[in-house]
């Protein structure tokens, strides 16, 4: 297992981002005995936001000058892959900088794995300061259901060889799970799962790092907290 995290300039949440991937990790390993990898991509950083990274335990640090999502999730998911073992036996794990992924996030992704999924698709919601107006907006958007239509980086697993397969993610500056979603759908023979058991909170702040991103998708709401992240168990 091998979580990916890209980060351009994230100092303002990245502990906390790597401290929910930890708890995860955490679970996975206390309940099924796999390590999790964490490979955070630094994008041409320039703030605090390696400094912060290298305070975290067993967090790998990559780095990247590309100011382009897609190309940072495909240098982490390279370094990755380039481990020891089959493609067909690793699970890339992807999030985002700003993101907290629930304690359960990999046990639940392991779940679909071995019931033979080979792309989970998993749902966010904003964290605090959305607003009311702008929460009912996006509320009014979402399906929050198993089987919604909705991609997300910042919650989103592929079998490394169906990976591959796929010809990796695409370096584009936004839309490159999107991308990636469409080729496997397009493929026809993979199995895919649209979960929402396993919720990524995301952040509410509307300057993002992605063009035409979460970020901006918020930002567009026309005005009309979540609690924590659950205990491992739940």
């Amino acid at each position: 297992m091998a979580v990916i995290v890209p980060a351009a300039d994230e100092e303002e949440h990245i502990g906390d981002c790597l401290s929910a991937i930890q708890a995860a990790a955490g679970c996975l390993y206390q309940e099924t005995g796999i390590p999790a990898r964490v490979i955070l991509v630094l994008d041409r950083c320039l703030d605090q936001t390696a400094a912060i990274a290298r305070r975290s335990a067993g967090v790998e640090l990559a780095t990247v000058s590309a100011r382009n999502v897609g190309a940072a999730r495909r240098a982490g998911a390279g370094r990755a892959l380039a481990g020891p073992g089959r493609a067909s036996e690793l699970w890339l794990a992807s999030t985002d900088a700003d993101s907290q992924v629930p304690a359960r996030w990999l046990t639940g992704m392991l779940a679909e794995a071995q019931a033979g999924v080979h792309l989970v698709l998993g749902t966010v919601v904003p964290g605090p300061g959305l607003g009311p107006a702008r929460r009912r907006a996006w509320a009014g958007r979402h399906q929050l259901r198993d089987g919604h239509p909705h991609v997300h980086g910042a919650n989103l697993g592929v079998r490394g060889d169906a990976y591959l397969a796929l010809g990796g993610w695409p370096a584009l500056p936004t839309g490159e799970d999107t991308e990636l979603a469409r080729r496997a759908s397009s493929a026809g023979h993979l199995r895919i799962a649209r979960t929402a058991a396993i919720p990524v909170v995301t952040s509410t702040r509307r300057a993002g790092r992605a063009p035409q991103g979460f970020s901006g998708y918020l930002r567009d709401l026309s005005p009309g907290g979540l609690a924590g992240a659950p205990a491992c168990g739940q």
